[in-house]
């Protein structure tokens, strides 16, 4: 259900369960980490993206309850910290729905490019679930407000919104998804792959710092990356 491919410093992985919508079970979950954990060092650059029509309706609802509520739990953290210590870049390419746990993705990833038809949501709250893992990281990415908005009505929104609120790094026609992807691919590749991940490494550590630590941080880590042996 989970299919990736590793070819010269580039992961490409793929939801496959179109017919479900992409919908994740846990397995699917399992194999996702699996998959992240394994292409750290050996790419440097990770696609995600679903097949067929949509980019994932989120967790499986129709999949039985097996097991103690927090080794489920506890597989979902394993997902958000294997993405989110993934040493290279992350680009989720997202078109049709991105509901829940494919929100949760998203957001983990360093670029996210959307068609202009993708429709998200966190329906989480409308099922009687409070998103505790989204909300772990949305305020990384809206201001509280409309956090609260999107997560306590479960309403859908699409791509401009998402791009607006600071979901996404950019919104596309949905005829040139996978040719600009693959476009910002090449040009990332075009880069220094260790320029890449110490700009990564950065913004990770700045947005932890109090304002007035920072140019010192930046001092800092530029005089460290100028005397890297090359």
């Amino acid at each position: 259900m989970i299919k990736c491919d590793v070819a010269d410093r580039l992961a490409r992985i793929a939801f496959a369960r179109a017919g479900e919508g992409n919908a994740f079970t846990g397995d699917m979950i399992r194999q996702l980490r699996d998959a992240i954990r394994d292409c750290d060092g050996r790419a440097d650059i990770l696609t995600l993206t679903g097949e067929g029509a949509d980019f994932t309706v989120g967790r499986d609802r129709k999949e039985p309850m097996s097991g103690p509520p927090f080794d489920a739990f506890s597989l979902i953290t394993d997902l958000n910290e294997s993405l989110s210590n993934f040493r290279g870049i992350v680009i989720s390419a997202v078109r049709g729905r991105a509901f829940g746990l494919g929100v949760g993705l998203i957001m983990r990833s360093d670029l996210a490019i959307a068609s202009e038809d993708a429709v998200f949501a966190l329906d989480e709250v409308k099922l009687g679930i409070p998103p505790m893992f989204v909300m772990a990281a949305i305020v990384d990415h809206m201001v509280p407000k409309r956090a609260l908005d999107v997560i306590l009505t479960s309403r859908e929104f699409h791509a401009g919104e998402a791009l607006e609120i600071g979901l996404l790094s950019r919104v596309v026609p949905a005829s040139d998804l996978e040719d600009c992807v693959d476009a910002l691919v090449s040009e990332l590749r075009a880069r220094d792959r260790e320029v890449l991940r110490a700009c990564k490494r950065y913004l990770h550590a700045v947005k932890k710092m109090p304002v007035e630590a920072r140019p010192a941080h930046a001092l800092t880590e530029q005089t460290r990356f100028a005397l890297r042996p090359r």
